[in-house]
């Protein structure tokens, strides 16, 4: 199942797991709060508080992060 998920980050922090970088972040939808975790891969800075991302989900798992403007 693909689900796309537009929200302002909310909570942001990272987190080394077996020598890979990862970030656990809190993203406001519309529909609430979800928590999720990505690698670092997916973007080339850390996600801040205030900003706003798209998530792309396959089978529940990040497969795709970009930064919206405004």
């Amino acid at each position: 199942m693909f689900e796309s998920l537009e929200g302002e980050v909310v909570q942001s922090q990272a987190a080394s797991i077996h020598g890979a970088v990862f970030y656990d972040i809190v993203l406001k939808t519309a529909e609430g709060l979800r928590r999720l975790r990505f690698q670092d891969s997916f973007l080339s800075t850390a996600p801040k508080v205030g900003e706003r991302l798209k998530i792309d989900l396959l089978l529940g798992n990040v497969n795709g992060v970009e930064r919206m403007n405004g």
